[in-house]
């Protein structure tokens, strides 16, 4: 059950069968329209509810429906509490989403992965790519997002310090500017256009298109298309993170430490330490003081150059080794079995031509399970980088996780510890980037990153691919006889997408 607005939220999630649709403004508004909501709820036997919320309002639904077991969250109010009235922070930050996935312990259940997804719908989806090409979006341009609304008022960073930042970025690089809101943020969304248009020395050239009001299912599909989004501590900027857009966030009066930050892999807040922030939970309550310092301490050129650094980037082609750069053997301890898979030194190569990044990842649970030791692991690495090294191919990184599957680490794929530490010292943008394996856990891998993913039939490959036809949420972009197979299929892609960009050119 949620909120009539939120309801596309949840529509299309494919382990959810049923949404109920709360409307309190409307056939639920009132104490009556509030028990047609329980005479709702009541219908069938309940065997579990898991409150989510805990509100007064959640709370009443809770106890006055009959279910086998019930379960709510932990809201930690008494240290939200303190943060705002007394600016005591925890010296260990707990994320909303951390306190959600405590409920399920309550269950004897353990979370995989606290990676967030939003599921789009295909009709959605195609929605974007028309409304793409009828604004004449090149694909060789950036496409900024800029998000200046918010909830209440205090969270809202100035119009013009938006519009700045649109000016320094599109004076930078070939920009396509995407202004989106609710109805609300209108007149501010018009305003930031407007004042572009009239400060931009080669406003002929700029390109700036008005996204406003959008059904969520529309706005998130032209979201994910986005290559930065900047924003305000907003809805907007949790769901670019759901959707693995980088994210950069501008926090005032509420403080990340509340639990409502961003959780893409790639996003970061901007905040000051002024003596009165957070203010509030929300960013309800209207500054007091002469100016409000905490936002207007916050500068344009502080926050483009955040965005400029996401832009920056360089895309990557992340590699597994076993099974997919060389031959699976079951825990290889010896260099003579190092055999590399026919083709895969020269798709090495063809990607490093394509202008990516190649770096090799792979889980090395022989390690944690003490079948090997990581200084063996260390020189077949350092042989595999060596052998590629005599054909003429630098490989730009390896990373690989030592722990067994038992041990819950951050680090094994799928979970993201190597791509965030790769990323960090390459300079890698995930979201242009590439994951090409053997496994289910590389496909998922990808998806978790935001990039996009290559199966290929080597190593464990066919038996994997099985499994893939039976889960809905491990889907990869291609699958390839192997490596070779990989790189020719990004190569072609590659060549379509710059065939494309010349077209609209000329």
């Amino acid at each position: 059950m949620c909120k009539k607005q939120y309801k596309d939220l949840l529509l299309n999630h494919p382990h959810i069968q049923e949404v109920v649709e709360f409307d309190p403004r409307g056939n639920h508004r009132g104490i009556f329209g509030f028990f047609e909501l329980l005479k709702r709820l009541r219908q069938g036997k309940i065997d579990l509810i898991i409150d989510l919320h805990s509100n007064w309002r959640s709370f009443f639904i809770r106890n006055l429906i009959q279910a086998e077991r019930k379960i709510k969250y932990n809201k930690r109010w008494l240290a939200r509490f303190l943060m705002v009235y007394f600016k005591l922070f925890e010296t260990r930050s707990k994320h909303s989403l951390d306190c959600y996935m405590e409920s399920l312990e309550k269950l004897g259940m353990k979370s995989e992965s606290k990676i967030l997804r939003f599921y789009l719908n295909e009709e959605d989806k195609a929605w974007a790519d028309d409304f793409l090409e009828e604004i004449d979006w090149d694909r060789g341009e950036i496409l900024l997002g800029i998000a200046p609304g918010a909830r209440w008022t205090a969270k809202t960073w100035d119009k013009e310090r938006f519009a700045r930042v649109g000016e320094i970025l599109s004076s930078q690089f070939p920009v396509h500017l995407v202004l989106l809101g609710d109805a609300r943020d209108g007149e501010t969304i018009e305003s930031i256009k407007q004042r572009l248009f009239s400060k931009t020395p080669s406003r002929d050239g700029l390109k700036i298109t008005k996204a406003v009001d959008l059904p969520l299912g529309r706005v998130a599909s032209l979201l994910q298309r986005c290559d930065v989004l900047v924003t305000n501590d907003s809805g907007l900027m949790h769901l670019a993170s759901f959707l693995k857009v980088p994210v950069v966030a501008i926090f005032g009066p509420t403080h990340p430490k509340l639990g409502f930050a961003p959780l893409g892999p790639d996003s970061v807040v901007i905040s000051v330490d002024e003596k009165c922030s957070p203010c509030s939970l929300h960013g309800k309550r209207k500054c007091y003081r002469r100016e409000r310092y905490c936002m207007d301490k916050i500068s344009p050129e502080e926050v483009a150059g955040e965005a400029s650094r996401f832009l920056n980037r360089q895309k990557a082609v992340f590699v597994d080794r076993d099974g997919t750069l060389i031959q699976e053997k079951n825990f290889v301890s010896r260099l003579e079995d190092v055999e590399f898979v026919p083709g895969s030194v020269e798709a090495i190569k063809m990607l490093k031509g394509l202008g990516y990044r190649v770096v090799i990842i792979s889980n090395q649970s022989g390690i944690g399970r003490g079948i090997l030791t990581e200084k063996i692991v260390e020189e077949i690495n350092d042989f595999i980088v060596n052998q590629l090294k005599g054909n003429d191919v630098l490989v730009d990184g390896l990373y690989y996780c030592p722990h067994s599957p038992e041990d819950d680490c951050s680090c094994r794929k799928p979970n993201l510890g190597l791509i965030d530490q790769a990323s960090s010292e390459l300079n890698l943008s995930l979201k242009n980037s590439w994951v090409i394996g053997d496994k289910v856990s590389d496909v998922m891998l990808a998806t978790n990153m935001g990039g996009r993913a290559g199966l290929v039939l080597t190593g464990y490959g066919k038996k994997e691919l099985e499994k893939i036809r039976l889960d809905s949420d491990a889907k990869p972009d291609f699958v390839a006889d192997d490596l070779l197979g990989a790189a020719l299929w990004i190569e072609k892609e590659h060549l379509l997408k710059e065939e494309r960009c010349a077209k609209r050119s000329s």
